[in-house]
């Protein structure tokens, strides 16, 4: 597994929960991370990437850094 980072604007400031498109992959965002984004562009999150033996890789964001 790998981390990079993402800003809530880069993923269109998500108002639900679901899979949002970047960078040509789909991320799952979740419930708790729609309330601590608190609606700011700017507040960046790790971007895990997990990539199983077999399958594609699945992305979710993690926790918010800044």
């Amino acid at each position: 597994m790998s981390a990079e980072h993402i800003t809530w604007g880069e993923l269109g400031c998500p108002k639900a929960i679901g899979l949002y498109r970047f960078r040509g992959e789909n991320i799952r965002v979740r419930n708790i991370h729609i309330v601590v984004a608190e609606g700011d562009p700017t507040a960046q999150f790790t971007l895990l990437v997990l990539r199983p033996p077999m399958g594609p890789a699945e992305y979710s964001l993690g926790h918010r850094v800044a």
